[in-house]
């Protein structure tokens, strides 16, 4: 069965403009490799745009979007403790720790910082999902978030900036070292200069 080259080219299209796939002339398209160098540049854009967000949605925010942050974070640490490690579960998990960071950075008020945002995202969990294996240890990913989400409800936007750049890094870290072959010991976390 022939697909139609139209909406084949345009979805391939689509893709190179997420990141997530590239296109050379006389090579046609490929999905994009995995690399340590691609993951910190992620990082790096996501803690730029994602700090920036929170400021912005700190300002702003009202009751809903608290009221919001309350409920991701409790979905997201009901997960982390609870989940296991088939797919379906994984796949729960990382909706709820999405919609998490959805929720944080949803009052800023900028649908282009939004759209950014969840591209960069898509991009980053493209690691986590092959590595969903490996993880970081349960309560790090709860006190992380938990601590994120504590600064924006206290209207702290330096310190709710500082935990969701950190995070962002101490992420990025680990699947860089899982990517380079590296096993962490259980309960150790990463150094911030593993992608420097």
């Amino acid at each position: 069965m022939d697909l139609p080259e139209q909406p084949f080219r345009e979805a391939l299209s689509r893709l190179v403009g997420e990141g997530l796939v590239t296109f050379e002339s006389n090579k046609g398209y490929r999905v994009r490799g995995l690399s340590k160098e691609d993951l910190a540049d992620i990082a790096y854009m996501r803690t730029a745009v994602e700090t920036f967000a929170i400021r912005t949605a700190i300002e702003r925010g009202g009751m809903e979007w608290e009221s919001g942050i309350v409920g991701s974070l409790h979905a997201l640490v009901a997960l982390t403790e609870d989940t296991a490690t088939d797919r379906a579960s994984l796949d729960a998990w990382n909706v709820a720790h999405d919609r998490f960071h959805e929720t944080l950075l949803s009052a800023c008020g900028s649908s282009r910082v939004f759209e950014t945002q969840r591209q960069l995202a898509e991009q980053h969990n493209r690691y986590r999902r092959i590595f969903m294996g490996d993880n970081l240890p349960r309560q790090l990913i709860i006190d992380e978030h938990r601590n994120i989400a504590e600064a924006a409800l206290a209207r702290d936007a330096d310190r709710a900036a500082a935990l969701l750049g950190r995070h962002m890094v101490v992420t990025s870290c680990f699947y860089a070292k899982v990517l380079a072959g590296e096993k962490l010991a259980p309960g150790s976390e990463p150094a911030s200069s593993a992608l420097e």
